[in-house]
């Protein structure tokens, strides 16, 4: 994994680079920024770089530290992440205190070149005991060694974790840049390929994820179920709303919903190029005056379900879809 490999992120790469020219290169640092826009890889490549034979700022790709970087084998690499109760690898489990002394035991053996790299991916799931533990590492890592924070959630570290690193923000990927990997490199078609870089937010692995759980044929079929439901189909509003109760992935169908409503009424306001389902053009339709109040109440309407069913409110499903569903269609009981 090298720099020039990345996908974007030319300013946050010149950052890592200049600090290696320098000489510079801070022994603790957060890298910010939201899910899925290529964080991590940017810390596995800096940590190449840092142990590459050829002593530039990028890797060569060719010497034996970057092949054993690039099948996580380097002895100076390190990499934890949050794990369920069993020790499995879990993004919604927490990284403990036990992880932690397992690092700090690792970075107590000198290195004989490079520099021994620790990447905490997802470090905003340090349990509290874990944190205060890792401290005083963070703050005085052993010379040879920087401690690389990765996070969507900056905002969830103690203030004195923050203290002790720099802290490098990285933004969503341009729109233009996931959509030609995924025309590239994913053979999608240009119009869908468009509608998934914008729907995915810049995340290239969110895009990807999309592509993997047919969340853009879900799509299609949900809103044109939603868009056949006329005043006196009641009992195919129940319907939708009960298949959409079983559906996994179901806060990311309500956002492919509500941003359906939302490229209605930028449309209606000839706003065209606004439009993030540009593969559904075709289906869009101009809306009046009343309409167009009718647009932003159900789109309203579908994040005040979405937040219902969400922690910490934990709503009824299929009832808060059923009331969603009814409302937003129109249909009524006779």
């Amino acid at each position: 994994m090298s720099f020039s490999s990345v996908l974007g992120h030319a300013r946050e790469i010149g950052i890592l680079q200049g600090a290696i020219k320098s000489s510079r290169v801070a022994h603790a640092f957060i890298f910010a920024g939201p899910d899925g826009i290529g964080k991590k890889l940017v810390a596995r490549a800096f940590a190449t770089v840092l142990n590459c034979s050829s002593g530039g700022d990028d890797s060569c790709g060719a010497c034996a530290d970057c092949s054993m970087m690039a099948s996580s084998i380097h002895p100076n690499l390190i990499e934890i992440f949050p794990v369920d109760k069993d020790g499995e690898k879990d993004p919604e489990g927490l990284i403990r205190i036990n992880q932690i002394r397992e690092v700090q035991n690792a970075l107590r053996y000198r290195v004989d070149r490079g520099m021994k790299t620790v990447i905490v991916d997802g470090a905003d799931r340090l349990v509290p005991a874990a944190a205060h533990a890792f401290l005083k590492t963070l703050e005085e890592p052993p010379p040879g060694s920087v401690i690389i924070l990765v996070t969507s959630k900056p905002s969830d570290f103690m203030p004195t974790v923050l203290s002790r690193c720099q802290r490098i923000s990285f933004r969503p990927l341009p729109e233009e840049a996931v959509k030609g990997f995924l025309v590239d490199v994913k053979g999608l078609d240009p119009n869908e390929a468009g509608a998934l870089s914008r729907l995915s937010g810049g995340s290239l692995a969110k895009a990807c994820a999309f592509i993997d759980d047919g969340s853009l044929q879900k799509r299609r079929e949900v809103i044109h179920r939603l868009s056949l439901i006329g005043p006196s189909d009641v009992a195919e509003a129940l319907k939708l709303a009960e298949d959409l109760s079983k559906t996994d992935g179901l806060d990311e169908l309500l956002e492919f919903i509500k941003s359906w409503y939302r490229d209605r009424i930028v449309a209606s306001e000839g706003a065209q190029h606004l439009v993030a389902n540009n593969d559904m053009q075709r289906q869009l339709k101009d809306a009046g005056v009343g309409e167009f109040n009718r647009l932003c109440s159900a789109f309203w309407a579908v994040e005040e379900a979405r937040k219902a069913i969400a922690p910490p409110r934990y709503a009824n499903k299929q009832l808060t879809l059923e009331v969603l569903v009814l409302k937003v269609s129109g249909a009524r009981f006779m």
